[in-house]
């Protein structure tokens, strides 16, 4: 089953105030754990960013009426929304049956083996948010106690997930083979990316996501650090190709003290704070190494993530958008 079959009942004035309620429960929850700034990272739904939400109605052996609700989330770039899909009479069996109605994760598996929900679908679900009820949204009383049952275990699951892996300390793990947990917001960077249409600059960019998403910090930033000067790169390449001599003196393997040295000239004049502000970029990617501690290097991470993104703000648009440069200057 793609995507595609499930209902859309964002419209519903009744199914909005839920989204709102869980919300705020959402929040509410985020603040009993004390966490502000670079620490919301850590909660998919924090820092205005947006989701996307499923209840899907299936077989429950465990109750008369014989059946009740999977829930889970998956992130959106643009707005909340919410998704219903009743797959009752595909999943009335006994080895669905069987399983828990608390196991959602082995529910969503076995429906993806059956075809029902497509494995490329399930690959975005965020992991901490998948949670069951017997109840359903249509009266005022079960929107308010799912609310709070969700919001709740959705919360502790992410903060709960994300301390176990910052805490560890020179522990040596094989690398992860699939993503399952998001803890940072992936749609932030598709503009840059679709802006830059450069399929080796999405490759490199991806990947550094994917090691932030394990919680392999060291990779991540070492990633982030090429993608910053391939980036840097990309703009001097623009100014160039605009009749700008700024690839000259480049040899063919600049470093990063070549990149500024280029940024400081003109066309690009890159003012003295700003060239501090890079600096501390590469020092921070330079001073990443096993033996950070999880929290330190997170936050490393969370640095150059924002740099890239500045940098992209500050610079790549000049390079696309200056005219082309006078003669004389050529």
């Amino acid at each position: 089953m793609d995507e595609e079959v499930f209902e859309d009942l964002t419209n519903n004035e009744r199914i909005k105030d839920f989204i709102d309620k869980l919300h705020q429960e959402y929040l509410k929850r985020i603040k009993y754990y004390e966490m502000t700034g670079k620490e919301l990272t850590r909660f998919a739904w924090a820092s205005n960013r947006s989701v996307s939400l499923y209840c899907i109605k299936v077989f429950s052996d465990s109750i008369d009426r014989g059946y009740c609700f999977t829930f889970f989330a998956i992130p959106n770039q643009i707005s909340n929304k919410i998704y219903y899909a009743d797959q009752v009479s595909k999943t009335n069996n006994y080895t669905f049956g069987s399983i828990n109605e608390a196991d959602v994760a082995k529910k969503i598996s076995w429906m993806v083996s059956k075809n029902i929900l497509s494995s490329n679908f399930v690959k975005k679900i965020l992991a901490s948010s998948l949670n069951f009820s017997f109840s359903n949204l249509k009266d005022e009383y079960s929107q308010n106690s799912v609310a709070k049952r969700w919001a709740k275990t959705w919360v502790d699951n992410e903060y709960h997930n994300t301390s176990k892996n910052l805490q560890k300390k020179n522990i040596i793990e094989s690398f992860p083979l699939s993503n399952q947990q998001y803890f940072v917001d992936r749609y932030h960077f598709d503009k840059m990316l679709k802006t830059l249409n450069d399929a080796q600059f999405t490759d490199e960019f991806n990947q550094c996501l994917f090691a932030y998403g394990q919680k392999k910090w060291f990779i991540c930033a070492t990633g982030l650090g090429s993608c910053l000067e391939h980036l840097m790169e990309k703009i001097i390449i623009n100014y160039n190709k605009k009749g700008y001599k700024t690839l000259r003196g480049l040899g063919k393997d600049p470093t990063f003290k070549d990149y500024l040295v280029i940024f400081r000239k003109p066309p690009i004049n890159m003012e003295p704070r700003q060239e501090t502000y890079i600096k501390m970029l590469s020092m921070a990617r330079n001073s990443v190494d096993h033996h950070n501690t999880g929290y330190t290097k997170k936050n490393i991470c969370d640095s150059l993530l924002d740099g890239i993104r500045n940098i992209f703000n500050d610079y790549y648009s000049s390079s696309i958008l200056i005219k082309d440069a006078p003669k004389g200057k050529k």
